[in-house]
Formats: C-alpha cells, sequence, structure tokens
C-alpha cells in the first residue's frame, strides 16, 4: 500500500486530522511494578523546546502485557533537575550491572556507549503516576523478592 492509499483509509475511517488525537491505540501502562528487559538506550533531542533526554527502552515480561515496551526517560532541561537525573542516570545503570565512571559523562555518545553495556539485562520497574495525574514516573529496581 502506497502512501496515498494509506492516507485515504485513515480519512475514510472517519479521522478528523483538526479534532482528533494522533496517539490512537497507544495505552499507557497502569501504575505497578513490572518485570522488564533492557532493550536499547539512545540520546534522544533536542526536542523544539531545547529539551535533551536520555531514553531506556524497556520490553514488558509479565503476563498480559508481554512484548509492550516501556520507555523510560530521564530529562536534561534545566540546571535544577541536572543533579537529581545525573543520580538516576548512576542508579539505574548499577541496577542494569553497568559499571559508569566520570569519564562516561564526558559526551552523550560515550554515555550511551557505556549504558548499552546492559543491553539484555532483566530489572524490575515501578511506575507511579504523580499527584496531579498528568505524569507518570519511573524507577529501575532490583528484583523485589517476595514476601
Amino acid at each position: 500500500m502506497n502512501l496515498k492509499e494509506l492516507a485515504q483509509e485513515i480519512l475514510s475511517e472517519g479521522f478528523d486530522p483538526k479534532k482528533d488525537a494522533v496517539g490512537g491505540d497507544f495505552e499507557e501502562l497502569p501504575d505497578g511494578l513490572y518485570d522488564v528487559i533492557l532493550i536499547d538506550v539512545k540520546w534522544q533531542g533536542p526536542n523544539a523546546k531545547g529539551t535533551e533526554w536520555l531514553s531506556f527502552e524497556f520490553e514488558i515480561l509479565n503476563e498480559g502485557f508481554e512484548g509492550r515496551k516501556y520507555f523510560g526517560n530521564i530529562f536534561f532541561s534545566n540546571e535544577k533537575m541536572m543533579q537529581l537525573n545525573l543520580k538516576r542516570v548512576m542508579k539505574t545503570a548499577s541496577i542494569l550491572d553497568v559499571d559508569l565512571s566520570v569519564e562516561d559523562f564526558e559526551d552523550e555518545e560515550t554515555l550511551v556507549e557505556t549504558l548499552q553495556q546492559g543491553v539484555g539485562t532483566q530489572c524490575m520497574v515501578e511506575l507511579k503516576t504523580n499527584k496531579k495525574g498528568n505524569f507518570q514516573n519511573w524507577e529501575a529496581m532490583e528484583e523485589v523478592p517476595f514476601d
């Protein structure tokens, strides 16, 4: 199918570009604890606002969510959050059994290359929506022991 045919199909199904959201079938994962495996790490941006971020791509292993992807992003948008988010990078690397050194923070390419050593590592990711309900935070963690 070419682009013209696909565009015609989308419009004939009732899509209104002036009113309808583009997200379509994408559904956020509910808050909770997920068993995941790291698939990829990338440096993204800058976007239109100049924000850059580190993106950890995880594949969900939990029953009912198998094969779904979760992108755990760590944003570097302002100095205020820089220190906190550098700690989050270090903590996530540690959980993924990646040894980061100060030299790995020399530039984005070096950082991503080192973090990619964790690809294939299994861990847990906890998702929690903030109090305002407009953003879902994530945290990587070691395997959670049974109570």
